[in-house]
């Protein structure tokens, strides 16, 4: 049976597994939901935290930089076309200064289309790629390491081919380097569909491969299968590789092996072998499930510590209806290798009774004697557990918790501080396109072991015309201020900066609690500004957008001479500026005691709140082609108002109220909408002497279930 990576279908994995399987699958797995191509919750955490039975490669990378600032390296593209990649460019990589801010980004061109791991190290960055090889063909390379400077120039690569490899990094992959070598280790799917790990041994000066290990073997020469996770680390010129396995072994094991790397092979001495974490549990039985993960792998002066999360494997299932009652916590554990002995000490930092599920930790190594551990709680992913050990596995202290999540980035030592960071939501749109949001930087200040988090949050500004805006920065915490750089073209002057819709002053602001969306405009010198009020003719005008290359408008907001036929002009002209009269302000005519009449030109599209309230010798209104939203008690109290007759088609809202002991007024024409719905015209007549509504002969059926008092306020009939 074959263990699956996550780029092939649950429903794929669920085929190959056997009924037993599928059950302690269902109980164990920590799986996101996906609705209309989106992943809801926070899924990240998955990847780490095992898919199923197995981890999944990481995509979330953090590198501390000398300048105290990081650097985010993550996938944004998961599924690429295989046979036309060679342009895209899936790697995201951010740059942050030592507030958070982030201050460049840039997008890497991808070597081979599957995504294996990133390696930092002082002489430059390392990305591990490779390609499915479903045909087993001998000429397909089926793993790349690729080596860049600091700035992302290409300087090398090499690859391994013809290496018994169907489908590369099936089940995690693991990246160490000492000097100039660099350790491979991770899962493939093999020829024949059967899974286990390879081992790559790479010269990093030259980049060439000097020795690997993919073939089927056993455990005796460092071989797993299937391995559902695997970690590795170089110690004096020895590769020293954790796995864990459901079958051969059913265990985590741990192999030393024995050859000096420095001859450029690695398993010409048969490594040694011990086990660290038994499994209970026949394969034959439960096939894949393990109650068991590994999480890290770090090496003391004393120790090889290997942390994850388990069972009590002494208490395992005898067989799927003993597991169905069984409700196993899985606790967080530290395999502790003495290295002088031999011995290994299981030491649980959890010991969590009644179905409690903690997470696959990290181990995070501090300095040679100290080590941090860290983990959440499987589907409860709003608190960060973490405790401190030593080179031996001892506990300093007590456990910690946070509100905070872990993610599937691997936590780093940043100065005093272990730092990581995460997604409240990682979308995926359509097939392949990663949309992360909600950002959040965590750390664990190391003197008094206190935790904190920082939300980051996207600035976005928009690209105006006649000008050109800016930002210093691409994302920033809550509380920062930036300035907003701004830069007019000849003859232009900027008009006003909105920060989430809202007018600023100046081109200063504080980044709130929430992302950021700027929009920068600009207009020609002497033009009006956004919000100018000006007298032109009979009324008073307020500026609701400043353009002046016919995207300008303006709201009527008041009367100058009071007129007794009111007739709203479709445009206005300010210091030889048109602009479109839209809308009919909420004051406009507020207990006007002089209009008797209103046309309403085809512009106007909003009358608001009060408009016409309380006008008493107001007989008749008409025109209003374009209206789509008649507010709240708009023509309320005007005890005359006797016609009203608008001819719009896209009319859909008439407020609460709307004709409020209007004594006059038994019929509303509204013969050509089409738009209106039941919300639009809820308690819209409550309080009016409307009799009749007249409508659009094909809307008479539909309308009428609208204009039930029981949700328009009033019985009326309708009719054509």
């Amino acid at each position: 049976m074959s263990c699956f990576s996550s780029g092939k279908s649950f429903a794929k994995i669920a085929a190959k597994m056997t009924a037993g399987v599928v059950l302690a699958a269902l109980i164990a797995v920590n799986c996101p939901t996906a609705v209309n191509g989106a992943v809801t919750g926070k899924p990240e955490i998955s990847r780490h935290d095992y898919k199923w039975d197995w981890v999944s490669v990481t995509e979330e990378f953090l590198t501390p930089l000398d300048d105290g600032g990081y650097m985010v390296f993550r996938l944004a593209d998961r599924y690429l076309d295989v046979e036309n990649f060679e342009s895209e460019t899936p790697y995201f990589v951010e740059y942050y200064d030592k507030s958070l801010k982030c201050v460049s980004e840039k997008r890497i061109k991808i070597e081979l289309p599957v995504f294996g791991g990133f390696y930092a190290d002082a002489s430059g960055y390392y990305v591990l790629t490779g390609r499915e090889n479903e045909k087993m063909s001998a000429n397909v390379e089926c793993f790349r390491l690729t080596k860049y400077d600091k700035d992302w120039n290409r300087i090398g690569s090499c690859g391994l081919k013809d290496c018994n490899t169907t489908y590369p990094f099936d089940c995690g992959c693991s990246m160490t380097a000492e000097g100039k070598y660099m350790a491979v280790r991770c899962g493939h799917s093999m020829y024949g569909g059967h899974q286990a790990n390879v081992t790559i041994l790479i010269d990093t000066s030259e980049m060439k491969i000097l020795d690997s290990q993919y073939e089927v073997s056993n455990e005796v020469t460092g071989y797993c299968s299937h391995s559902f996770n695997q970690c590795v680390r170089i110690e004096d010129n020895h590769i020293i590789g954790v796995d864990h396995g459901d079958a051969h072994p059913r265990a985590i094991k741990l192999w030393h092996y024995g050859a000096d790397i420095a001859s450029g092979k690695f398993q010409n001495v048969a490594p040694k072998r011990y086990t660290v974490l038994p499994i209970g549990g026949a394969y034959e039985v439960f096939g894949n499930y393990t109650g068991a993960t590994l999480g890290g792998f770090e090496i003391s002066s004393s120790s090889y510590l290997i942390a994850g999360s388990s069972i009590d494997q002494d208490r395992f299932p005898a067989d799927d209806n003993e597991w169905a009652n069984s409700n196993l916590s899985r606790n967080i554990f530290v395999s502790v290798f003495d290295k002088s002995s031999g011995n290994v000490q299981i030491k649980w930092l959890t010991t969590s009774e009644s179905g409690v599920e903690y997470s696959n930790p990290f181990l995070v190594k501090i300095n040679d004697n100290s080590y941090a551990v860290i983990w959440s709680r499987t589907r409860k992913e709003d608190t960060v557990y973490y405790a401190f050990i030593d080179g031996k596995g001892n506990m300093q202290g007590s456990v910690k918790s946070a509100k905070g999540a872990v993610s599937d980035c691997q936590p780093v030592v940043s100065g005093n501080k272990i730092v990581w960071y995460g997604y409240d939501r990682v979308v995926l749109v359509g097939e392949d396109l990663l949309e992360y949001e909600g950002m959040h930087f965590y750390s664990i200040d190391l003197s008094d072991k206190s935790f904190s988090s920082k939300a980051v949050y996207d600035l976005d500004i928009n690209q105006p015309k006649n000008g050109k805006a800016s930002l210093p920065y691409l994302k920033a915490p809550a509380g920062e201020e930036i300035t907003i750089n701004v830069t007019p073209d000849e003859g232009y002057e900027l008009s006003y900066i909105l920060v989430n819709g809202k007018r600023l002053t100046g081109n200063k602001f504080t980044v709130p609690d929430e992302p950021v969306d700027i929009t920068v405009n600009f207009k020609k010198e002497g033009s009006p500004n956004l919000d100018d009020v000006v007298n032109v003719g009979d009324y008073s005008y307020q500026v609701t957008n400043s353009d002046t290359e016919g995207a300008g408008t303006v709201m009527l907001t008041g009367v100058v001479n009071p007129v007794e036929a009111v007739v709203v002009p479709a445009t206005i002209d300010i210091n030889g500026y048109v602009y479109k009269v839209n809308r009919i302000g909420g004051t406009a005519f507020f207990e006007d005691q002089t209009v008797k009449t209103v046309y309403l030109n085809a512009n106007v599209v909003v009358i608001d709140k009060n408009a016409f309230y309380g006008c008493p010798n107001l007989v008749k209104v008409s025109g209003g082609a374009g209206l789509k939203t008649i507010g709240d008690n708009a023509f309320a109290r005007c005890p005359k108002l006797s016609s009203f007759i608008i001819t719009s088609k896209v009319l859909y809202k008439i407020g609460a109220q709307a004709f409020y002991k209007d004594a006059k007024l038994k019929t509303i024409y509204i013969k050509n909408t089409t738009k209106l719905t039941k919300g639009g015209v809820k308690k819209s007549l409550k309080g009016s002497s409307v009799k009749t509504v007249k409508v659009k002969k094909s809307k008479i059926w539909k309308y009428k279930k609208f204009f039930k008092k029981s949700n328009s306020g009033k019985k009326v009939k309708v009719k054509k």
